[in-house]
């Protein structure tokens, strides 16, 4: 009996020396790792708080990890360290809504990090979790690993004998050096007695890419994102982020040129953005900027043609300088610089609102020598020679922009069918025509209007298409039966077919939408007469003749 006594008062002692040795060691790095540790509330877009939870500092710079559900909906957070000071959170720099971390970079100078252990702990190896900062602890709580299991091949979920309460949230948990190994996790209601830590080196690895712009991890948190690190993927965030807001924008354009200076895509961006709101002298400023910054100058110089011109299309008051002379100069020296054929479309555009329409046409033709040929450009240089008054050019051109494509035609050639049918009606070649109409109507059945139907119903007439031409105005009446020209027109094929009565009732229509429409009491004239109303036909053509129609009046005088 005595010999177990003595066995367990030294056993007992053993425990007592081990557990102050470890006081002792953790005591060594405690009051540093103090230093790192942050007291973090997040705010709605309403103003209002959140969530207040935990976070740490890893690295000089400001990079701190916290949980992630703590911040879904935050439009606004601030990280206030144990004496008090306060640091607002610039931007998320990596979020996995499935581990509940976050990565943050904060608005401080100079941080107090925690170094991150890259070495997993294993099972049965010392923890400390780090009290949070309104703790009136002043010691970490000791445990041991129950459980270590490995995630995305490298990376340690670790399960700890402990209970702990919501405050501890995303507290860190450190190594016997004194490195953090994990943030703290509350355990759900079926493992009451433990809590859990997500490797804090898998946290540090979080980065944002082109795609984070498109995933709800990100965009659940309100607060303004990190740029990747690779330029082209940066370049793609802010075009897949799609904000409407304009401030967050010009934001992400200006982290864009602070982090890729010698990039022109973030002058452009930018400097486009700010003369589409309007503020046309920051625009130019910005643009300058980019041009004594970058090497590859034609990019900025091109964007700025292009405002340019789009500003003196539009009309207005603008800059001293802001004119299509200026527009040309930016565009030559970008194409001096880089003969893309996009800056010769550019200039052909410019050229044609300078009116100099022999010049616009030739370099339309000229990009189409390039890999930009297209069949808008033929297009293009037609109405170049439209504008000369060169209407079998006009159609040469529109010849050649159908020839683009064969058929079956796809719904591209729609523009050229429809702009050489109304070259061909212009020229009276009215068969001609409604070909090409039969087939922009295939293509583009889905949208079409009564106009439509009324111009090829004009065109079948003229080339003897009769029951085409009461169908197409029989459909313009029907998608538009409040015009009264288009009721006129049905009673004029009808009248056609000597269909009286159907011709009257459409005449009857038009008057009642218009008392003063003379072709239709003309053509209500003309129509009784054929039904033996003589008075009531005398009565309508002279009312048409009364309103200057001179052919209603010659009919007066028939018998």
């Amino acid at each position: 009996m005595k010999f177990h006594i003595i066995h367990y008062f030294f056993a007992l002692c053993g425990l007592l020396l081990l557990a102050t040795a470890t006081d002792a060691q953790s005591t060594k790095w405690f009051k540093k790792a103090r230093k790192a540790q942050l007291n973090i509330v997040t705010y709605g877009a309403d103003g209002n708080i959140l969530v207040s939870t935990n976070g740490f500092f890893i690295d000089t710079n400001g990079t701190a990890l916290s949980d992630y559900s703590s911040f879904k909906g935050a439009a606004r957070a601030v990280a206030i360290d144990e004496d008090g000071k306060e640091w607002a959170v610039r931007c998320i720099a990596g979020a996995s809504a499935l581990y509940d971390v976050v990565k943050l970079r904060i608005d401080i100078k100079k941080s107090t990090p925690l170094t991150v252990a890259t070495i997993n702990s294993a099972k049965g190896f010392p923890a400390y979790i780090m009290p949070y900062l309104s703790s009136k602890a002043n010691v970490p709580t000791i445990t041991k690993i129950e459980k270590a299991e490995t995630f995305n091949e490298r990376f340690a979920y670790y399960t700890l004998p402990v209970e702990v309460t919501e405050k501890a949230m995303s507290c860190p948990v450190m190594n016997d050096d004194g490195e953090v190994v994990g943030l703290l996790q509350l355990a759900a209601g079926e493992d009451k007695g433990k809590c859990f830590a997500i490797s804090a080196d898998y946290a540090r690895s979080l980065t944002t890419t082109a795609m984070s712009a498109t995933q709800d991890d990100y965009r659940e948190i309100l607060i303004r994102k990190e740029l990747p690190a690779d330029a082209e993927q940066a370049n793609s965030f802010i075009y897949l982020i799609g904000t409407r807001d304009t401030a967050t924008y010009l934001a992400y354009v200006d982290d864009f040129i602070t982090t890729f200076p010698k990039q022109e895509n973030g002058y452009t961006m930018k400097a486009e953005m700010l003369a589409a709101k309007g503020d046309l002298s920051a625009a130019e400023e910005t643009w300058e900027a980019g041009l004594k910054s970058v090497e590859k100058k034609d990019e900025i110089l091109y964007s700025r043609a292009r405002s340019i011109f789009a500003k003196v299309q539009a009309g207005g008051e603008l800059p001293e300088g802001w004119t299509l002379d200026r527009a040309v100069e930016d565009i030559d020296a970008a194409y001096a610089q880089s003969p893309e054929a996009v800056y010769k479309t550019l200039k052909a555009h410019i050229l044609y609102g300078q009116k100099r329409y022999a010049d616009a046409c030739q370099l339309f033709l000229d990009v189409n020598k390039s890999n930009l040929r297209a069949s808008s450009n033929y297009l293009y240089a037609a109405q170049c020679q439209q504008m000369l008054g060169d209407t079998a050019a006009v159609l040469a051109l529109q010849d050649s922009a159908v020839a683009c494509y064969t058929k079956p035609y796809v719904a591209d050639a729609a523009p050229a069918l429809l702009m050489r049918a109304q070259t061909l009606l212009s020229m009276n070649k009215y068969r001609e025509a409604v070909v090409d109409l039969n087939d922009y109507e295939h293509l583009m059945s889905n949208s079409l209007n009564a106009n439509f139907y009324y111009q090829r119903e004009q065109a079948e007439m003229r080339c003897r298409m009769y029951p085409q031409a009461l169908s197409d105005i029989e459909r313009a009446v029907k998608m538009q039966p409040e015009e009264p020209l288009f009721q006129a027109e049905l009673a004029a094929v009808n009248y056609r077919f000597s269909q009286f009565e159907e011709a009257a009732a459409a005449a009857h229509a038009a008057i009642a939408l218009d008392d003063e429409f003379a072709d239709a009491y003309r053509i209500l004239g003309v129509t009784l007469r054929q039904q033996g109303k003589e008075k009531e036909a005398k009565e309508a053509l002279q009312r048409a003749a009364e309103l200057g129609d001179e052919t209603a009046a010659k009919l007066l005088n028939e018998k």
